[in-house]
């Protein structure tokens, strides 16, 4: 179009001298001219033309291709290109030309690629032969990648039923990868009526699933995600308190507890940090607790979460405890410095309903939920070698890329084929 203007210019100034010029060669020197001049105007106006014509194609074809890649792998190749010239006619708005389409799928690399062409038929350029000019356009889409925060990851590497859930229980992830690291044939299993649901998420195994009620299917390209906290010790402090006892309401203070803490009636446990060594984490009877801003750091031997209490505990980590922030419990793992702990002992959450956020980190342990247990974490994460809820139990767990707890952009991996369609060309 600049072009066709900047000829328009010059033609109009050359037309305005011819008529101030009185010399008796202008006419025929006019007359030689015009044609050439007029040829060049529709030219540039036809060259603009078939650029938009072009790129409308283009939209079209980009259009096609998004509209179909995830459905492609379903389609057989007819009903692909049915489905293709169908999305090109509809958004292709140019009356006077018929595009023609190809589309093929490419399963090794889940791409449609989507071909289109048509005949431009120019309006000035064909004085000088031109009677139509071709145009087409190519476009691929596949299914992009998305990023996940991993709400649930078990670690162990060779057990089996690693994460089972029975007995009338239920799991359900939202927003979130469940990753299990377990390479057995029968990693994963629902048995009977329970079963194991994530709503928006994916569900990254490593092994296969047994049997059971388990959606959406494992992602074939699951790979291993390491654990990002294993290198983390918890420090060995003096005794704050020792075998401390709450058989009356009460609040606690921070401080090493060691020896554990038994807590069999209502506490408030002041926001900060609660180093537990050599022993247990026991709350029973019909205590209800509260722990806001609060992280549990456990170590030694015989130190495990022994949760049996009727009531309700409310919980959120700490946020100002540096590397220790967004942990509600952080169960020291076994290195070759610090081998305190038993492998594979037991933690249990029974009876009790709690609602917390935050990362559980119960790595070389066994996570038991039973006896109608409701665990609540939003939004957070829970790590451990066994993930076994029982006993009517349920555990909810909602994953999020947005939350203010900044350890949880440490539990973030990106899925092979998990996110919406996007154009590779």
């Amino acid at each position: 179009m600049i072009a066709a203007r900047s000829t328009v210019g010059s033609f109009t100034s050359w037309f305005c001298k011819f008529r101030r010029d009185t010399g008796g060669n202008t006419m025929i020197m006019f007359a030689l001219s015009i044609v050439p001049i007029v040829g060049a105007v529709g030219a540039a106006v036809d060259y603009s033309a078939a650029n938009s014509t072009k790129a409308a194609l283009q939209a079209a074809a980009d259009s096609a291709a998004l509209g179909t890649i995830k459905a492609a792998s379903s389609l057989q190749a007819d009903q692909l290109q049915s489905m293709v010239q169908g999305v090109v006619s509809a958004s292709f708005n140019r009356p006077n030309i018929t595009p023609t389409t190809g589309a093929t799928y490419d399963a090794a690399s889940n791409t449609v690629t989507v071909k289109a062409s048509g005949t431009f038929k120019p309006t000035f350029m064909t004085v000088a032969g031109v009677s139509q000019m071709d145009v087409s356009a190519t476009a691929k889409a596949t299914i992009g990648a998305k990023k996940w925060q991993v709400c649930v990851m078990v670690t162990s590497p060779d057990e089996n039923h690693t994460l089972m859930v029975k007995g009338d229980s239920q799991i359900n992830f939202t927003n979130c990868m469940v990753q299990v690291n377990t390479l057995n044939w029968d990693a994963v299993e629902a048995r009977d009526t329970s079963f194991i649901h994530s709503t928006n998420g994916v569900n990254c195994f490593v092994g296969d699933i047994h049997y059971g009620d388990v959606k959406p299917p494992k992602d074939p390209t699951c790979t291993f995600f390491p654990d990002p906290f294993a290198s983390y010790t918890v420090p060995t402090n003096s005794c704050t308190y020792t075998n401390k006892v709450v058989s009356t309401a009460q609040t606690l203070s921070p401080g090493t507890y060691c020896g554990g803490i038994n807590i069999s009636k209502d506490v408030v446990f002041s926001p900060g940090v609660y180093y537990i060594q050599d022993g247990d984490l026991t709350i029973t009877g019909s205590a209800n607790v509260t722990a806001n801003k609060v992280t549990f750091l456990i170590s030694g031997a015989n130190s495990n979460l022994n949760i049996t209490t009727s009531g309700t505990l409310t919980m959120s980590p700490s946020t100002d405890a540096g590397q220790w922030s967004g942990f509600l419990f952080y169960y020291d793992p076994p290195s070759a410095l610090n081998n305190k702990k038993v492998k594979e002992g037991k933690n249990y959450i029974k009876s009790a309903k709690l609602n917390g956020s935050g990362i559980i980190y119960l790595v070389h342990q066994i996570l038991n939920l039973g006896d109608g247990a409701v665990v609540n974490i939003n939004p957070g994460s829970i790590i451990a070698d066994f993930i076994l809820p029982d006993g009517g139990s349920r555990l909810n767990l909602t994953g999020t890329l947005n939350s203010p707890l900044a350890v949880l952009n440490s539990m973030q991996k990106t899925g092979a084929t998990s996110g919406g369609p996007v154009l590779v060309q």
